[in-house]
């Protein structure tokens, strides 16, 4: 399986955080998955067989065409068989903001199809992506274009949201939210209201995600020494404390999720 991110226009890097293509010529074997887990949100379009996907407890539905998912607290869990085509575009948190006309709190752990949300609008994008363009380059040449004018459309400055957002990413979610509210010049409650209305999840949810994603990222060169001090280091109160949190992601504890010995139906498990 071959996952490549591309990166997005100048213009546009502070609204999405990539392009991406998920290829496979050969088709899978049964019961294959990935897991994303995403904070702001994307959408897709798929350019092959179709594909199940289920997030949140919610049941399987099948992604024929394209893929609109928002900003997840969660994993969502993509079913391969098959063969595999997929193009899509992942959104900086809060970057969807300025390009789906839905608010992004309405789409948390949502997924559907493109075109059931747009209607008419969106059988124009699905169409140029899918059938149009000739290749990934072309596709993203296109997206660039086209989402740089709803960006000139529909953009409106949040400042204090922005510098929240800058703090969070470049601290890895290891800060206290009564502090970033300080640091951005906004009560606690004022930072959780639009927070919401332009991220969609709240600033702690976004700071328990990236802890998360930080300590596989810690660990996904070599096992850890000890537990402790990759709690610590990636801005977890203690042990315990990060083992919730992967229990909550993951439904296992980190030892077992990366233990050589681990035997799992999904043959693929990965979490971008």
């Amino acid at each position: 399986m071959f996952y490549q991110e591309y990166q997005p226009h100048p213009s546009l890097t502070n609204y999405i955080l990539c392009y991406w293509t998920l290829s496979l010529s050969t088709g899978l074997a049964p019961k294959t998955a990935l897991h994303f887990l995403t904070e702001g949100g994307g959408f897709s379009f798929n350019l092959s067989d179709p594909l199940d996907c289920i997030a949140f407890g919610q049941s399987f539905s099948t992604v024929r065409r394209s893929c609109l998912c928002g900003p997840l607290t969660i994993p969502m869990r993509v079913q391969l068989n098959g063969k595999i085509n997929i193009f899509g575009v992942r959104f900086q948190p809060g970057g969807s903001y300025y390009f789906i006309p839905y608010p992004p709190g309405e789409l948390i752990n949502f997924h559907g199809e493109i075109d059931d949300l747009w209607g008419k609008h969106s059988l124009y994008l699905i169409d140029k992506i899918r059938d149009r363009c000739r290749n990934t380059k072309d596709r993203i040449d296109f997206l660039n274009h086209y989402l740089h004018q709803c960006l000139n459309d529909r953009h409106k400055e949040v400042p204090a949201i922005d510098l929240a957002l800058n703090v969070i990413d470049k601290v890895k979610g290891q800060v206290n939210i009564h502090g970033l509210s300080k640091v951005v010049g906004l009560s606690t409650r004022q930072l959780e209201r639009r927070f919401k209305e332009r991220v969609g999840i709240s600033p702690k949810q976004l700071c328990r995600n990236l802890r998360f994603k930080n300590v596989l990222k810690h660990l996904s060169g070599s096992p850890a020494d000890s537990w402790s001090d990759v709690a610590l280091s990636c801005g977890y109160y203690d042990q315990a404390h990060m083992i919730r949190d992967f229990k909550h992601f993951t439904s296992t504890s980190p030892g077992a999720y990366f233990s050589p010995w681990r035997h799992s139906p999904e043959v693929v498990t990965a979490i971008f």
